[in-house]
């Protein structure tokens, strides 16, 4: 075995990298929980896509197969659309 494989600091140096490299990967599977304001509800031939706001103010269009409730206040969690322009809500629950 060569001898930097028995150096403990080329060992630590080796795995410090592994693991920024591994946290480095952008993981869009991971569910992003809102809570908002849904209003502009149209529906679709697979469900409704309506527009949410954020408490932050932020607006996004998102898709969700049961039918929102105007104006209502939901907590809503799921996942981006691979190019960031719809949100797929896996679940959705009414706060107001």
């Amino acid at each position: 075995m060569p001898s930097f494989l028995k150096d403990k600091y080329f060992l630590l140096c080796l795995a410090a990298a592994f693991i920024l490299l591994c946290s480095s990967f952008d993981n869009d599977m991971t569910d992003t929980k809102e809570i908002g304001v849904v209003y502009e509800i149209t529906e679709s031939k697979n469900g409704f896509v309506f527009c949410f706001e954020n408490t932050d103010g932020e607006k996004m269009r998102c898709f969700s197969r049961s039918e929102p409730e105007e104006g209502s206040v939901y907590e809503i969690s799921g996942n981006w659309s691979d190019d960031g322009t719809m949100f797929f809500t896996d679940s959705m629950t009414k706060l107001s």
